[in-house]
């Protein structure tokens, strides 16, 4: 058995409510909270267990608590005002206590966890549900031996940490011959999201979990190093009755108090994948299970049944040993097909038709497969495989070939997946050859893949910066949106938020024509009270296809959240979820600007005032900024082409300075617009790589065509 990481999109649900005494003091410098990990950090599926969340800042005030998948609830359990000692960057964070209760029907695996405090929302952290009971590593007893070994038993999910460098955890079961055995570690899947993993320098980040089983005499039984991502897995069959012992470390022998792992050790049917690894929507298919202990027939049944998907989905699979574990599957609303293996050339090419789903596998090193298919001048085609959302190791390029054999387009990664997607428009009449192979030239059991084939045509994908926002009545907030546009795609794309909590709305905002980027403007009403959601970014457009039909379309955005890299770098990670929470006065109770409408000629200049008014006791200073730059990165814009800031512009408000100037300048090529809605983005630093962003009310902005 070997290795790969997934990622799954999943429904956003939300618990909980708890009231709690108030802050010890009043906060200044207030930053989003953030949180590291939960120890232990798996709670078992129809059990209430108390887990401690540690976070860098105060947890005090907590109210809610949500997640991206349904079954878990989580109120806050300290009985007195507790506060965050932080110990400099890296900092594992302090405790807090949170009692959880898990639906005996919940489904197993790692779900995503936000707070919401009456002061601020927080960054991600992770809970894993499992099937098993829990076991938790006694960190005052020593288990670093054969010899020290905790004693388990089967099944059960051990919950432990690797808290320094060369720490090793040993646990020991008793096993009879024949028994079969998987041991599946969660590490990097339980830490992914979490804002700052780096221990010590660039390459020592998510734990690389390391697993050895060794039998009654000693000997190793097996060992993985990498199976999901940097998550092991081990399936054996254990070769005699005995004592066996359970070996967990990090690969580099590396440590940190945030190396938090779950074990699930059991003997029980054990699946990673299926052949087929798809089935269309509304129908079932017969494919063959692949995993441990499955018994002598692996044939399974896939359901698409209409209530799943489409899209990634996890279903247990009945044997004819028993329920397995939870597998992702694919729900397409397309026909699927089997590739036979044998279209390893151009000559042997399998002919596509569309739309399709291909479902394909590279049982040996170096294995590259070939499907034709004809095309006009101008047709447009979407092209993505599916390898490790699934959890495979397949790392998939995929080309585009000519009749005569010249590459058109290659295709490595995609938007923060290894996985391939791209859009490719035919430049000639002809027929040409889709390739699909492992970038490194591997194969075996588990290099398995899926094709989806279609024609494309105008469309349009979102992404942007809008992983948290808090809000105090009455104050404002700004998010930026960012547009892919498609097979020349250029019409209005209309931004949605829903699950706003009460209080709270967007101002309306439609990125026109011309414009990839807009800002989207959250607002306050004076009188909402404290409370939060979780909610979703859509972009929705009316797309006029080749034969002149319209239809309308609408994307939900990918979501990523802000990671730590080293040196105090900024990275981003794909996530589940957004949230938005109403809280106490911040650090700024006031940004105003002025005037609230702007019409600018072409090579005109205008000035926009910006008043800030601070909180008592908050002295540091505030930048005025139009989009959301971290050093040299941008990760956020709102103007249109052609429209800037000048440098006259008064951005810093130092000491008692609380009056600023926004001088927006539009150059002779600015794009023409009408009442775009921009906002002032007034910052705060907090630490080295996290600021608290604010914004001024609306602004709508005018640019004049050119005569």
């Amino acid at each position: 058995m070997k290795l790969s990481s997934s990622i799954v999109v999943v429904l956003v649900l939300a618990a909980v409510s708890h009231s709690v005494p108030p802050q010890i003091q009043a906060e200044t410098k207030i930053g989003f909270r953030q949180l590291t990990i939960v120890e232990p950090v798996a709670v078992q599926r129809g059990v209430s267990q108390q887990v401690t969340l540690r976070s860098n800042f105060t947890l005090n005030g907590t109210h809610s608590v949500f997640f991206d998948q349904p079954g878990v609830t989580m109120t806050f359990a300290e009985k007195e005002p507790k506060e965050a000692t932080r110990s400099g960057r890296g900092s594992d964070g302090t405790p807090f206590a949170f009692d959880v209760v898990v639906s005996a029907d919940a489904q197993p695996g790692v779900r995503e966890l936000r707070v919401a405090t009456d002061q601020a929302v927080s960054s991600v952290s992770h809970l894993m549900v499992t099937d098993y009971p829990v076991f938790r590593e006694d960190e005052k007893k020593v288990n670093g031996t054969r010899d020290q070994a905790a004693a388990v038993t089967l099944p059960v999910a051990i919950c432990g940490r690797v808290e320094r460098a060369e720490d090793v955890d040993f646990y020991s079961f008793e096993g009879k011959a024949g028994q079969e055995i998987t041991a599946e570690l969660f590490a990097q899947r339980a830490t992914a999201s979490i804002h700052g993993m780096v221990v010590r320098g660039p390459l020592i980040y998510l734990m690389d979990g390391l697993m050895t089983l060794y039998g009654p005499n000693g000997q190793v039984v097996a060992q993985n190093d990498n199976f999901y991502g940097g998550d092991s897995l081990i399936g054996v069959t254990l070769p005699e009755d005995g004592t066996y012992c359970l070996e967990v470390r990090d690969a580099r022998y590396a440590g940190s108090g945030r190396y938090v792992y779950c074990v699930e050790l059991a003997s029980r049917p054990y699946a990673y994948a299926t052949f087929p690894l798809s089935v269309q929507r509304g129908t079932t298919t017969t494919a063959v299970a692949i995993g441990q202990g499955l018994g002598e027939s692996t044939d399974v049944e896939l359901r698409g049944t209409t209530d799943a998907g489409p899209g990634i989905v996890r279903q247990r699979l009945q044997t004819g040993v028993g329920e397995t574990n939870p597998v992702s599957i694919i729900v397409s609303e397309h026909p699927q097909i089997v590739a036979d293996g044998k279209n390893v050339s151009l000559e042997t090419a399998h002919s596509l038709t569309f739309p399709i789903g291909i479902n394909g596998r590279f049982p040996a090193d170096d294995g590259v497969h070939y499907y034709s298919f004809d095309a006009k001048k101008g047709d447009a085609f979407l092209f993505e495989v599916t390898a490790q959302r699934l959890g495979l190791p397949l790392d998939c390029v995929l080309e585009v070939y000519d009749s005569n054999g010249k590459l058109q387009k290659e295709s490595d990664d995609y938007l923060q997946s290894k996985d391939s997607k791209f859009y490719w428009n035919a430049a000639a009449d002809g027929q040409f050859f889709l390739s699909v192979r492992d970038l490194h030239g591997r194969g075996g059991e588990r290099f398995l893949y899926h094709l989806s084939a279609e024609r494309s045509g105008q469309d349009f994908e979102l992404s942007g910066e809008y992983y948290y926002a808090q809000l105090a009545p009455g104050t404002n907030m700004i998010w930026f949106a960012k547009l892919n546009r498609i097979n020349a795609f250029d019409g209005p794309v209309e931004i949605i938020v829903e699950g706003l909590p009460a209080g709270v709305e967007a101002e309306p905002l439609t990125i026109p024509k011309g414009m990839v980027h807009g800002a989207i403007i959250l607002k306050c009403a004076p009188d909402a009270k404290i409370n939060a959601s979780l909610v979703r970014v859509s972009g929705r457009a009316t797309i006029t296809d080749a034969d002149g039909t319209t239809r309308e379309v609408v994307h939900r955005g990918l979501v990523t959240c802000e990671q730590q890299s080293s040196g105090g770098g900024q990275a981003r990670w794909p996530i589940s979820t957004q949230i938005v929470g109403v809280t106490k006065p911040l650090d700024l109770l006031k940004v105003e600007a002025s005037p609230n409408s702007v019409t600018l000629k072409p090579g005109e200049k205008q000035e926009i005032t910006v008043r800030i008014e601070r909180q008592d006791g908050f002295t540091d200073p505030v930048t005025l900024a139009m989009s959301f730059d971290y050093f040299t990165s941008k990760f956020g814009e709102q103007l249109p082409p052609g429209v800037t800031v000048g440098k006259a512009s008064t951005l810093r408000l130092a000491g008692k300075v609380l009056e600023g100037k926004v001088i927006l300048e539009a150059s002779d090529k600015a794009l023409a617009v009408e009442k775009l809605p921009i906002a002032v983005l007034a910052w705060v630093s907090i630490t080295f790589s996290i600021t608290t962003n604010y914004a001024s009310n609306p602004i709508h902005l005018t640019v004049l065509p050119k005569e």
